[in-house]
């Protein structure tokens, strides 16, 4: 049998197709539109790439911060869970998860059951997530993906004093007005927005192995800058893309025949979502 998670977030939507045996396929989709359109379009993309129909999906569940907009959803999930559910499958290892969207930060642990921790730390402010990050880009004309560059030796990284987008484009602008190197703004930025996340994760508190996920943990700059702050390693995933990992999860519950809704969902159903009881 075929079943669907879709992560649909302020900036983009996610999707992935898997089966009884495994993952069938995934898609990305940036958006500026509407997000009920989004969501649509990045879940037929997905059963192209499989080569199924919708019809064929016996259950589709949706996550994220725009959840309860995607059409045909079978019920909406908590991101942290879906979160906690596909990094638990992608590696049981993990304790502390970081993840990092277009606008909001969360960080959380997984206990030695492989349940969720009690109290996971939410940002909703733009500054320090991926859309900080975008703004920054168009600016100095660099697109997103190539903003990796000095991540290897981190370049010269000039002081960014705001971390709101409006008043953080203009200080790079003027920057870069003033003559420095779009590679030291950059690469300011990259520190700035890694000092960010680092202080949260530090409010949590480190239980190592460490993973991120997002959209952010595609950008190698700021990988490179944040695993230097918290002097550490990521944990591996397997390859996986970061930026699919919560749509990941919303298909493994939807296999599992979950959902969060608070009429649709049994005590044995959350408990079982809780404590992770299978690998």
């Amino acid at each position: 049998m075929l079943y669907g998670g879709c992560d649909l977030g302020v900036v983009s939507a996610k999707a992935a197709i898997i089966d009884d045996n495994g993952p069938l396929a995934f898609e990305i989709l940036p958006y500026t539109g509407f997000p009920q359109e989004a969501a649509t379009a990045v879940m037929e993309k997905a059963l192209a790439r499989a080569g199924v129909s919708r019809s064929s999906i016996a259950r589709f569940l949706s996550t994220g911060f725009g959840g309860k907009a995607v059409p045909h959803s079978d019920g909406m999930v908590p991101d942290t869970v879906c979160l906690q559910r596909a990094v638990r499958r992608l590696n049981p290892n993990v304790r502390t998860v970081v993840n990092v969207g277009g606008h909001s930060f969360t960080v959380f642990h997984i206990d030695d059951r492989g349940g969720l921790g009690e109290s996971p730390v939410t940002d909703m402010c733009t500054a320090g997530m991926g859309m900080l990050l975008e703004v920054i880009s168009t600016a100095l004309e660099v697109p997103l993906d190539n903003m990796t560059w000095g991540s290897s030796s981190l370049g010269k990284p000039l002081f960014i004093d705001n971390q709101c987008p409006i008043f953080a484009e203009s200080e790079a602008v003027s920057l870069i007005n003033e003559g420095y190197d779009r590679c030291d703004v950059l690469a300011g930025v990259a520190s700035a927005v890694a000092n960010k996340i680092a202080g949260l994760v530090r409010r949590l508190g480190v239980m190592e192995e460490v993973a991120i996920v997002g959209g952010v943990a595609k950008n190698r700059l700021v990988m490179a800058n944040l695993e230097k702050n918290l002097k550490l390693r990521f944990a591996d995933l397997g390859g996986f893309d970061p930026q699919v990992v919560a749509a990941y999860g919303a298909a493994l519950l939807a296999r599992e025949g979950c959902s969060l809704d608070s009429q649709s969902l049994s005590s044995t159903a959350a408990e079982r979502i809780h404590r992770e009881g299978k690998s």
